[in-house]
């Protein structure tokens, strides 16, 4: 089922959610295409998988990171959160796109976002407990900057953008 996901994702991204037809996905996944509508019935229910799987994936990492960072370790919350966010450019792609072609994007935006600032909130209060109260304006503020980190860093060109970014982070993880 991933090897379909995959190939469904870059069609997506390749052709746009309206052009992107069940053949192509098929093809592309060297999937049978009765295999195909087995699995996923309509290109919008591969579309609705894809996107869960990625908000499920990032929920999930940013729990791992929550569990292995403990008071005062602003640098390996920064690397795990930087990698998180400047990792997997072309999930992230057609995510953008999937999200932008649904007609309850909006709802479901706010919905995911509150469920990453929750753990996000939760992954700076752990690391800076003397800063708990700070934490959920902190957390909007994180959030929005680790939003914005793949749009300023592109290519390994940009190594000094993303130091400038990690400083960022550091400073709103330890509350200086």
């Amino acid at each position: 089922m991933a090897r379909i996901l995959d190939a469904a994702g870059a069609v997506f991204v390749e052709k746009g959610v309206e052009g992107a037809t069940m053949t192509e996905i098929a093809a592309r996944s060297g999937t049978a295409i009765g295999s195909l509508y087995r699995f996923f019935p309509t290109r919008e229910s591969i579309a609705t998988t894809l996107l869960e799987r990625f908000i499920h994936d990032r929920l999930e990492a940013l729990d791992r990171i929550c569990a292995t960072t403990g008071p005062g370790e602003w640098e390996d919350a920064a690397t795990g959160l930087m990698q998180l966010w400047l990792g997997r450019r072309a999930e992230r792609d057609y995510t953008t796109l999937l999200m932008a072609a649904r007609p309850d994007a909006e709802t479901v935006t706010k919905e995911w976002r509150a469920r990453f600032l929750s753990r996000v909130i939760a992954l700076l209060a752990q690391v800076h407990p003397p800063a708990r109260d700070s934490a959920p304006a902190r957390g909007v503020v994180l959030l929005h900057v680790l939003k914005l980190a793949p749009q300023l860093v592109t290519g390994e060109d940009d190594a000094a953008i993303e130091g400038e970014l990690r400083k960022i982070v550091l400073r709103l993880l330890a509350a200086r």
